[in-house]
Formats: C-alpha cells, sequence, structure tokens
C-alpha cells in the first residue's frame, strides 16, 4: 500500500526538498502552505498523479480543520507521516529591537502552528498504523543562542511538546519525533538583523564565514530516516550533535560560548 506523507512549509526549503524526495521514492504527498503560488510550483514539479496541495494558515485551527479532511480524502483516511515542518525567523537582534507584533508572528507560527497541527491531524494518524508526527525544531532548540532568542524560545517549545507527546501518544501508536538541523542553507537565512551593531546570526555571508551551512539535502536524508529509527531528537550536522551533547553535560559552557561569541555585538 502507498505511502502518504502531510508536509507543511511545503512551497520552499526544507519541505519543498522533503516533498520532492517523498514524491521521488513512491510516496503520496500533501503539499500545505500559506504561499499557494509555490505550492503550485511544486506540485508541477513533483507532477499532479504524485501529490495534491491547498493552502494553509498554520495559525488558524479551521484551516488545519479542511486540510486534514482534503489530505484525508486525498488518501482514503491514512497518514503515515505528518511533518509539522512549518516555521519562520524574520528578525534577528536585540530582544527589544523586535516589533512586538513580529515576535508575536514568530510564536503563533512555530509553536502554536505546531500545536494546532498536532491537535488536528491526531485523529488521522490514530487511523494508521504506525503513524508518526516529525516536527521541525532545530539546534536551537536544544541549545541557547542570544539575538534569536523568541525563535530559540519556539524551538525549545517544540522540543518539550515532541517529548511529552512522544509518552502521551504512543497509547495511540503514534511515534513523535523532531528534527534539529544546524544552520541550513533555506529561505530563513534572509532573516533581517534589526540591530545595528551586529549582524544577524542568519546572515548567509556571515554563517559561511563562521560555520558550516548544510545543504537542504541533507535535513531531507534525515527526514528520511527519521521514519525508521526510534529517536526522539535527530540532531543534523556534527556542529549540531557536538554543541547538544555538550550543552546536556556542560551547559554552563554553551552560555559562556554564547557570551563570548557575541561579546562584540549587543551584550
Amino acid at each position: 500500500m502507498t505511502k502518504s506523507i502531510f508536509i507543511t512549509g511545503a512551497a520552499s526549503g526544507i519541505g519543498k526538498a522533503t516533498a520532492i524526495r517523498f514524491a521521488r521514492e513512491g510516496w503520496n504527498v500533501g503539499l500545505f502552505d500559506i504561499n499557494e503560488e509555490g505550492l503550485k510550483e511544486v506540485a508541477n514539479e513533483i507532477g499532479h498523479n504524485k501529490c495534491m496541495y491547498q493552502k494553509l494558515d498554520v495559525t488558524v485551527y479551521e484551516e488545519w480543520v479542511s486540510a486534514s479532511k482534503s489530505f484525508s480524502d486525498y488518501t482514503n483516511g491514512s497518514c503515515d507521516l505528518f511533518f509539522n515542518n512549518a516555521g519562520i525567523a524574520n528578525f534577528a537582534g536585540a530582544f527589544e529591537d523586535i516589533q512586538i507584533d513580529e515576535v508575536h508572528k514568530i510564536i503563533d507560527v512555530n509553536f502554536k502552528g505546531v500545536v494546532n497541527g498536532c491537535r488536528s491531524m491526531l485523529e488521522l494518524l490514530k487511523n494508521t498504523k504506525n503513524s508518526m508526527i516529525l516536527n521541525t525544531s532545530s539546534v536551537a532548540g536544544l541549545v541557547t543562542t542570544p539575538g534569536i532568542s523568541v525563535y530559540g524560545a519556539t524551538k525549545h517549545a517544540v522540543s518539550s511538546l515532541t517529548e511529552s507527546l512522544r509518552i502521551e501518544f504512543e497509547r495511540y501508536g503514534v511515534r513523535v519525533s523532531e528534527i534539529n538541523p544546524w544552520f541550513t542553507e533555506t529561505p530563513i537565512l534572509d532573516a533581517k538583523a534589526v540591530t545595528g551593531n551586529m549582524k544577524s546570526q542568519l546572515d548567509r555571508n556571515t554563517l559561511y564565514e563562521k560555520t558550516t551551512v548544510y545543504p537542504v539535502e541533507k535535513v531531507v536524508d534525515t527526514v528520511w530516516s527519521a521514519y525508521s529509527n526510534n529517536k526522539i531528537h535527530n540532531p543534523i550536522g556534527f556542529e549540531a550533535k557536538f554543541a547538544a551533547s555538550v550543552t546536556r553535560i556542560f551547559p554552563s559552557f554553551i552560555r559562556w560560548l554564547s557570551k563570548k561569541s557575541f561579546k562584540n555585538t549587543f551584550i
């Protein structure tokens, strides 16, 4: 029987690349994003016989209800993998320099959107044997980083939610895990710096000078393997694995390193 995957944030970046990979592997793919034109382009690239798409604002629960019904109709009532991926990082900088409406938007998309997805898709997942929720967190969900405080807080919240639901949903046979990418070449690197005397931690040029920026295909490989493994957290890249390990053992060292790294900016 053909397996199916429901993907949010599917119009670009990790979501788009994942959709292409899973379609190539023979899965039925549901594409969901607020960017409808982008969805059409991805559907055209994949082939309309391998996918369906629908506009979805993850902050609006009623749109989730409609999206899950459309996907259920498309798959005859099943969902093997729910890739709860949509997220934003529009701005980076000192906490007080980011406009409060933008702060709320990051929280709404990155955390409320993930909660909406887990809630609205649960019944469909319960009705599918060996189904899985895979949330997109970040290494920022495991390691504290100044300058992206609200973004990082939402990813910490996603990681906490993942761990809690992993326990709660076991009784339904629904596995819950997450991916924790290091810096990845996606549109999220277009986040603007709003603090005058610092560069955005998400700025491409700055990142390529200081650290590894992984291709999106490396993240997709982890999404593919996560469906088959039993890990809760899936750090992607050597740096993410190292930082996650050190944070668990020596959290004070990571805080010192973060402070040292930003001593010439706004700290």
